[in-house]
């Protein structure tokens, strides 16, 4: 038999094991959005438009429904590649949006820049 007081306790004791759980959840969809926004960083810097981008970033996280924003959309070698990561996690009544970002220097495309030479 349970004493009254446990019996007390154990909505009280569920309650906050289910806030320790979606703590955990909230926790991991934030790690799983910083690495879609370096992924999608990753692919800025290696190619052009926001198409692989977003693959990529969207491979990196396919349980997230991910908003993905691509700063500059059009790229050139040497410039800064901003990739900005959105996702909604609903808990009770409340929306919370996670965002994550990751920059990258965009990498010349092979064949576009000039090698020098040192004379002998």
């Amino acid at each position: 038999m349970l004493s009254l007081e446990a019996v007390l306790m154990l909505p009280i004791l569920a309650l906050l094991i289910m806030g320790l759980v979606e703590t955990a959840v909230v926790i991991r969809d934030v790690l799983v959005a910083h690495e879609a926004a370096r992924a999608g960083a990753r692919a800025a810097a290696t190619t052009s438009g926001a198409a692989p981008v977003a693959a990529a970033a969207r491979q990196a996280a396919p349980e997230l429904a991910l908003e993905i924003e691509v700063i500059p959309a059009v790229r050139r070698d040497g410039d800064v590649a901003t990739v900005v990561v959105r996702a909604r996690r609903r808990i009770g009544p409340v929306t919370h949006t996670i965002e994550a970002r990751a920059v990258a220097r965009v990498e010349p495309a092979v064949g576009t820049t000039a090698v020098r030479s040192t004379p002998p």
